[in-house]
């Protein structure tokens, strides 16, 4: 099935909105909460709705792709991914990629992923929704 334009111009506007977001937790907070886990929380959100703007797949597939580009970006920081980058991209690289392993982000990942689930399951549920059955 191909999407109709009013969902991709959901996904479009979720993506645009929780980039707004993410810019501004990392502009104005440089610690706390908010910035380390809200942020890791959101940005599989935000991973999802771009996927799913541009390219024509099921929520399933989104999801599942989604979460391990997500696993395979935080896995990396464990050889630390940013010590191949030049020196004048390397706050952009850690910004982008993070700097350090941390479980509590895979955990983020993982609740961000059951939130996105959560929406799409209730969405589809709706009478005369034909969202998750026909994008199967």
């Amino acid at each position: 099935m191909i999407y109709s334009r009013n969902t991709r111009l959901a996904y479009a506007l979720g993506f645009s909105i929780i980039l707004i977001v993410e810019i501004a937790i990392a502009t104005y907070l440089k610690t706390g909460f908010i910035r380390a886990n809200l942020g890791d929380f959101l940005v599989v959100i935000f991973l999802y709705c771009l996927l799913m703007t541009v390219i024509n797949i099921s929520v399933k597939n989104g999801l599942i792709i989604t979460l391990l580009f997500s696993f395979l970006i935080e896995f990396l920081q464990i050889i630390n991914l940013t010590r191949f980058f030049p020196t004048e991209y390397k706050k952009w690289a850690a910004l982008v990629f993070g700097s350090h392993f941390s479980w509590l982000d895979i955990l983020m990942y993982t609740l961000g992923i059951l939130t996105i689930w959560g929406f799409e399951y209730a969405r589809s549920s709706r009478p005369n929704s034909q969202n998750l059955q026909e994008r199967k």
